[in-house]
């Protein structure tokens, strides 16, 4: 009888690149990270999502989703939203601008949002947002050094 090495690691599974992967570092988790966005973030509303934008200082941009329980009260309606809001970012993950925080809110009450449309106004309102931003942060007074510059 012929034996095979168990695997526990790898069980069959190959390891296949996935480009258009939603992977955690791509996803905006933690609370403090998103009340710094809704704090210190800039605004771009369309017909179907505003967007929150905001400098996250990483190679890479994070989504974060806000559906609230006051317009959809039924979970499947909320995440039918999300799920559509996410694969919007996916899809069009390339055409984003580069380290920012997104946070993804419904422009409107009891939203049913196309996928096609979503994606094309994400990447227009994530790219005014952005620019906002950029505005906003070269209007803003350089810091204080701590140390000062005095003999």
């Amino acid at each position: 009888m012929l034996e095979v090495p168990f695997a526990p690691n790898n069980l069959g599974r190959h390891h296949v690149p996935r480009p258009l992967a939603f992977d955690r570092k791509k996803r905006l988790v933690a609370k403090g990270d998103f009340d710094r966005a809704f704090r210190h973030g800039s605004r771009a509303r369309g017909s179907i999502l505003l967007v929150v934008a905001r400098p996250n200082g990483l190679a890479h941009t994070r989504l974060g989703l806000s559906v609230g329980k006051v317009i959809w009260k039924r979970a499947v309606k909320r995440n039918r939203v999300r799920r559509i809001f996410r694969e919007a970012f996916r899809l069009c993950y390339g055409e984003l601008p580069v380290g920012f925080d997104l946070v993804l809110i419904p422009a409107a009450p009891k939203l049913e949002p196309v996928l096609s449309a979503t994606c094309a106004e994400l990447v227009a309102m994530a790219h005014k947002a952005a620019r906002r931003a950029a505005e906003k942060a070269a209007a803003a007074p350089p810091p204080r050094d701590a140390g000062g510059d005095r003999p």
